[in-house]
């Protein structure tokens, strides 16, 4: 199946999913934590190179704010935790949390304007090490060279370096004739997309490499202008009622790196807030949404009251894990409509 065939299959599965009044039954008892990233403007989606899964256009995310608003109790971190201790969810209403990953500016410039407007609570998890300087993520890098590559302005010998450096590294090839990337020995296409997601099994240092080189052999320098929040933003925004929570200081998959670090980037990051006049929320983002046992574990052990990862799905009056909090991640394409919101919310694959 194709993906404009499968979209036109979700799109008529939304359809029949919003008026078939599910949702409300499915929902009622139960808590959806919704994590979003970007919230962007039209100009921003032309003008950068933006991961598909990691942004909502500004007038989406205020369509998104007034139906849930008209469908759920929207309540802050805090407040869901108060009421799972306490046992005092109502099994006749329905509540949302939202969640904001990483710290952009655009959540300042474009989300936070439209939750102050219609009285919302949210919480962003902060990668505090990035927050007030013009570092990049290396997946926002890594897009932005996979976007030149693909190209046709990219001249056949630029793309014989590229090929060169993925197949070393990652084994992947880009086709110097067409710019499709494929699979070394299956010669399968892979997406932009999906060559991130092999690249997070890399370390750390080593993709930084990875994109120095790519950088190098396509002669471009990379983007350097700040993205990310600064903590002026940050406190005026906790000033007005939004918090904030650790998402770590560096952003490595803590499943990655040793415990001791782990631990380090559990208490720094919550140091780093509270040095900078922020009391965080204590719940813990896990970078990549991946984790472990041991690094739920030292979670726990450093003061955190619970944790969220990616794990799609909706908690219930009293969650199973709370150091596993499930979630429902929106993006434009699954969200851009009524309907699409309405299936994305019931937390079905």
């Amino acid at each position: 199946m194709t993906r404009n065939s499968k979209a036109l299959a979700w799109r008529i599965l939304a359809g029949l999913y919003a008026v078939s009044g599910t949702g409300w039954i499915r929902h009622r008892g139960r808590v959806v934590i919704l994590t979003y990233h970007r919230v962007v403007s039209d100009q921003m989606v032309r003008d950068e190179h933006i991961q598909p899964g990691m942004y909502v256009r500004a007038q989406s995310f205020e369509a998104h704010i007034a139906y849930l608003r008209n469908r759920f109790t929207i309540l802050s971190l805090d407040e869901l935790l108060d009421l799972w201790q306490t046992n005092r969810l109502k099994s006749d209403r329905s509540y949302c949390v939202i969640t904001f990953d990483d710290g952009w500016k655009d959540n300042y410039q474009f989300a936070f304007p439209v939750l102050m407007k219609h009285g919302v609570p949210a919480t962003i998890f902060l990668a505090t090490d990035f927050i007030g300087t013009a570092r990049w993520f290396w997946p926002d890098h890594m897009m932005v060279l996979l976007e030149k590559c693909g190209q046709q302005a990219t001249g056949a010998t630029d793309r014989k370096a590229v090929s060169a450096v993925f197949e070393e590294t990652i084994g992947v090839t880009l086709s110097a004739a067409d710019g499709i990337f494929r699979r070394v020995g299956s010669g399968d296409p892979i997406d932009p997309d999906a060559i991130i997601e092999i690249c997070k099994r890399v370390e750390v240092g080593r993709i930084h490499q990875i994109i120095d080189r790519l950088s190098c052999a396509l002669h471009m320098d990379l983007p350097t202008h700040r993205v990310l929040l600064d903590w002026d933003e940050v406190r005026e925004m906790a000033g007005k009622g939004m918090t904030f929570g650790s998402h770590s200081g560096s952003h490595r998959i803590m499943t990655q790196i040793s415990l001791s670090e782990v631990k380090t980037e559990l208490i720094d990051s919550r140091k780093t807030m509270l040095e900078q006049g922020i009391k965080p929320v204590p719940v813990f983002c896990y970078p990549n949404g991946t984790f472990d046992r041991d690094v739920q574990e030292l979670v726990r052990e450093n003061g955190y009251r619970a944790a969220v990862g990616c794990e799609v799905g909706l908690e219930l009056d009293r969650p199973d894990d709370l150091f596993a909090l499930k979630r429902i991640g929106l993006h434009e394409d699954s969200s851009a409509s009524a309907p699409l919101l309405a299936l994305a919310l019931s937390g079905f694959r």
